[in-house]
């Protein structure tokens, strides 16, 4: 039996037929299995082509756009990120300056 990593790359012209299991899904976005699953379960996910016992395959096309749509959000909510740190910063600065006018009018 081979190791999942000494599987031959799928060939371009069956790339939008390929159906892929579960460990495959993951490893593409370097996730875990049961993170796989819990996305599946909740409909975040594609849901499985072929669902049988002890075979579950996806599209391959299906577990592309997937992660294309995930790493799309992954950069957006880092923009929301930044932009909510920004004002962040702006908010500790302007009550840094008032605990310190508040303090030197103490002090008069």
């Amino acid at each position: 039996m081979t190791a999942k990593t000494d599987l031959p790359p799928i060939p371009p012209a069956l790339a939008g037929v390929a159906l892929i299991d579960a460990p495959t899904c993951a490893a593409a976005g370097g996730m875990s299995v049961s993170w796989w699953h819990e996305e599946v379960r909740t409909g975040r996910a594609p849901a499985p082509a072929v669902r049988q016992p002890r075979c579950t395959r996806w599209r391959l096309p299906d577990v592309v756009a997937f992660w294309q749509a995930f790493a799309s959000k992954g950069e957006a909510d880092a923009q929301g990120a930044e932009q909510v740190t920004a004002k962040a910063r702006k908010a500790s600065a302007a009550a840094r300056a008032k605990r310190a006018a508040g303090a030197s009018a103490a002090a008069q």
